[in-house]
């Protein structure tokens, strides 16, 4: 049969979904996604926010974590004293933030200190300097010289705690089964903690403020605990609804868009929970993310809202930097905080600046020092994978196995598939090629055939890369005799939802609203495979399955429904799901394979116990049952 490789590319390359496609999936995710629902009376937003703390926790934030471990008392060893003689000291500590995790921190103490008095926390954004950056060194100082306590933690990756630097390796713990936002909701709670046991600290006077990732701590953590009393976020937080609408430029990493978050609530609605604390949302015109002509529609309005239905309407403010106007937290914005705790409590302070240049200490003055074995994000998930799954399949527990596999898929009920052709046949020498689009529930997924001389079996083809990687395995099928169909599923091919750079933001977005990708490409596998047997009336279909994500996939739907398939090729899916920390793969190059507690429930071998009696074929490999 002749039918040449450039000939099959060509074919494969042929674009058969609208252009309109990405943006009718974003709206239909964007419909899923949580609005703020204004209470009509303080009781009933009272009620509402305290089942919504709780979902949170339990639901996000601590989901799979050991019960107990928000409450353990923190562990601190003090590492030291940097007299400065201007009237405060600095206090070197590190504090357990997770079990075995240390967190270093600097305590910036005003001297002669008598009595209760204000504090504030200040953690970190995404600054590689991390505690010791300049901006965030001038600001603790001009806190301390005015009385204040400040505390200023390191960020998980930043600073001392660079080892986690790739924030996208939360996805390995979520793969196990536990929440890898909460490493970072852990730490930050725990720096609290350490404030609030100061002997000095008022517990009615601590406020929370950072920028960028320090934003968006200060908004997660202010949201849900009630023990920080005035809220300053700094361009660190927008809703989902928003991103997935207009900006997605605003995404964040993988801690900004966790798993589950919608299924609780959103942003908007945490922004609003600050209430009747004292708040004020600073943004900066020339931003490139979260800018304020957005933020203040999307946060700032509806939140203010809800301070108004408490009678607090003025404890809500909202400001917009133009000096520098970047992604910052320079003099302006410090004044504009030392303005904001003046007024939230009734403050004799200063609101300039206070310059102190030469009082900005470099990175190794100020390091506090770890543990050599301090865990990293993907050191805890390797930890946790150790005793995974929980529990083995087997043919005789089969059917509660396949129950729990639909369960932690999410998976949707059986796709109904309509399917319509795309322009003509073609022949090309022995082979003719169709184009079809199959309606498959709300998605549309495009399918290359390409049929020799007589009917022959199908075989359906998949890659991570979609169809444009498939010329090969086209050329071999052919070779073979088989009727070959080559097909994008979710997040491949022409199905990836295009977000600017970020091809993974939209799978963040689907886990956010309570979906798996991983759940939604299985479906789509299993519609398209009972589609093509009915489409050649033919009993069974091969499957080709090219990539580590495409071939988990691949294994979850032969061990959800092994019948209909004949023997299915793979040629990168590895001996164990734990190979994913081993290897460091990479979130934002296989999103869908990092399904949350997939390892904790099943590894590579229970899917191919379950996927009996397919023959499962790898190049390279022995058999895999």
């Amino acid at each position: 049969m002749v039918f040449k490789s450039e000939q099959i590319a060509r074919a494969l390359s042929r674009k058969l979904l609208g252009r309109r496609h990405d943006r009718i999936m974003m709206d239909y995710y964007t419909e899923k996604l949580p609005r703020l629902k204004f209470p009509k009376t303080p009781a009933e937003w009272q009620a509402r926010t305290e089942g919504i703390r709780r979902g949170l926790l339990e639901k996000v934030y601590l989901k799979g974590h050991q019960k107990g471990i928000l409450e353990a008392p923190p562990v601190v060893q003090w590492r030291g004293v940097i007299e400065t003689g201007k009237g405060y000291r600095i206090r070197k500590l590190r504090y357990e933030g997770y079990p075995g995790m240390w967190v270093p921190a600097l305590l910036y103490e005003p001297t002669n200190l008598k009595g209760k008095v204000p504090a504030v926390l200040n953690p970190n954004g995404h600054h590689r300097g991390g505690k010791a950056m300049d901006y965030k060194q001038a600001r603790c100082i001009n806190l301390a010289r005015r009385g204040i306590l400040a505390l200023n933690t390191e960020f998980v990756g930043m600073g001392e705690l660079q080892g986690s630097a790739f924030h996208m390796q939360q996805a390995h713990i979520d793969l196990c089964g536990v929440a890898g936002v909460g490493v970072m909701y852990l730490a930050m709670k725990r720096g609290l903690d350490v404030l609030l046991a100061h002997k000095n600290t008022d517990p009615e006077r601590v406020a929370m403020t950072g920028l960028s990732g320090g934003g968006w701590q200060t908004a997660v953590l202010s949201a849900i605990d009630e023990r920080i009393r005035a809220v300053m976020p700094i361009s660190g937080h927008s809703p989902i609804w928003h991103r997935a609408t207009k900006r997605w430029q605003d995404h964040g990493d993988l801690e900004q868009t966790p798993v589950d978050l919608c299924t609780v609530t959103d942003y908007d609605t945490m922004t609003a929970m600050f209430a009747p604390r004292p708040s004020l949302l600073a943004f900066s015109v020339d931003d490139s993310i979260f800018r304020p002509e957005f933020m203040r529609p999307a946060l700032y309005n509806p939140a203010r809202k809800v301070y108004k239905l408490l009678g607090v309407e003025d404890r809500i403010g909202f400001y917009a930097n133009t000096d520098p106007g970047t992604h910052n937290y320079e003099r302006d914005l410090r004044e504009q905080f030392y303005g904001f705790l003046k007024k939230a409590w009734n403050l004799d302070i200063p609101v300039e600046d206070i310059p102190c240049a030469d009082e900005i200490r470099s990175e190794w003055e100020l390091s506090v020092g770890l543990p050599p074995d301090n865990p990293t994000l993907l050191s805890i998930a390797s930890r946790l994978s150790d005793r995974l799954p929980r529990k083995r399949s087997s043919l005789k527990t089969r059917a509660q196995d396949r129950k729990r596999l639909t369960e932690v898929l999410r998976l949707p009920g059986a796709y109904e598939v309509e399917a319509r052709a795309v322009g003509r046949p073609a022949r090309v020498g022995e082979v003719k090629v169709r184009h079809h689009v199959l309606s498959v529930g709300r998605w549309n997924v495009p399918v290359t055939e390409f049929q020799g001389k007589g009917s022959g079996e199908p075989a359906l083809l998949m890659c991570d890369g979609g169809r444009a990687g498939l010329t090969g395995a086209v050329q071999d099928a052919l070779s073979a005799g088989k009727r070959a169909f080559a097909v994008d599923l979710f997040a491949s091919g022409e199905q990836i939802i295009a977000t600017g750079a970020y091809h993974y933001l939209f799978m963040e977005c689907v886990a956010s609203a309570g979906d798996r990708p991983l759940g939604i490409r299985t479906a789509q596998m299993l519609a398209l495979l009972k589609w093509v047997r009915s489409y050649c009336k033919k009993d069974s279909a091969d499957v080709t399955a090219l990539g580590l994500s495409m071939g988990v996939s691949a294994l979850c739907a032969a061990a959800l429904q092994p019948g209909g398939i004949g023997t299915m090729r793979l040629n990168n899916v590895p001996d164990t799901l734990r190979r994913l920390m081993d290897w460091s793969v990479d979130y934002t190059r296989d999103p869908v394979v990092f399904c949350f507690g997939l390892l904790e429930q099943f590894d590579v071998q229970d899917l191919v116990v379950l996927s009996d009696p397919v023959e499962i074929v790898q190049d390279g490999r022995g058999p895999m049952r």
